[in-house]
Formats: C-alpha cells, sequence, structure tokens
C-alpha cells in the first residue's frame, strides 16, 4: 500500500513565514548555484517583479519558482514541524540568502544617522 501524498501550492512568502524547520539532506548536493547562470537571471526577475509592484502595487505579476518538494519528517522539534527538501534545495537557499540580504540592508539604513537625524 502507497503511503498518501499531499500536495500544496505555496508562495515563497508562505514557505519561509511557516513554523517549520527545513531540513536538507546529506544525499543533495552541495550548493552549486553560479553568478552568470542562476543568480543574474534571479536577480533579472525580483528586478522586474519589484519594478511592476513599484508601478502598480496592486498588480498581480508573478515569477514561477518551480517546483519545491518538501517531505515531512515523523517526528517533530518540539512544537515546530520538520520537513526534509527534496527538490528546489538551491532556490531555496538562494532566496533565504537574499531575504537575508535585504533583511541587512533595510536595518542597516533604518538605523542610519542620516534617517534618524530630524
Amino acid at each position: 500500500m502507497m503511503a498518501s501524498v499531499e500536495t500544496n501550492v505555496r508562495t515563497p512568502m508562505q514557505i519561509f513565514s511557516l513554523p517549520q524547520q527545513l531540513v536538507v539532506p546529506l544525499f543533495q548536493r552541495p550548493y552549486v548555484w553560479e553568478q552568470e547562470e542562476q543568480w543574474a537571471p534571479l536577480w533579472g526577475d525580483i528586478r522586474r517583479l519589484a519594478e511592476v509592484r513599484l508601478r502598480d502595487p496592486f498588480s498581480t505579476a508573478t515569477h514561477f519558482l518551480g517546483a519545491v518538494v518538501v517531505q515531512a519528517h515523523d517526528g517533530q522539534l518540539g512544537n515546530m514541524q520538520a520537513s526534509n527538501i527534496i527538490d528546489g534545495q538551491q532556490r531555496l537557499t538562494t532566496l533565504q540568502v537574499l531575504m537575508d540580504a535585504a533583511a541587512s540592508v533595510l536595518e542597516s539604513a533604518w538605523t542610519s544617522p542620516r534617517l534618524t537625524d530630524t
């Protein structure tokens, strides 16, 4: 008897907002994305979408990220669900790095003396 499979369509925001731990299994390849082949096209898409949204905040423009496959662990870490990333590790890692970098830049800008002086 096959185990049941549950599929859900989620945005990257939903994936990163869920209280969960995403685990990269040891059998996954190491991070191999490079600037020209993967980073530059992704960054171009992000810039394009940001510019569209700045011009029209109600735009429904989206970016197709591709499928991300995760498999829930039988156990949990405390009250937090843990899942193995089966497919999409490179994309999720890249988005996490981009979000961390953006948060750092925004935090620096927010605490900059030129913004806090009145």
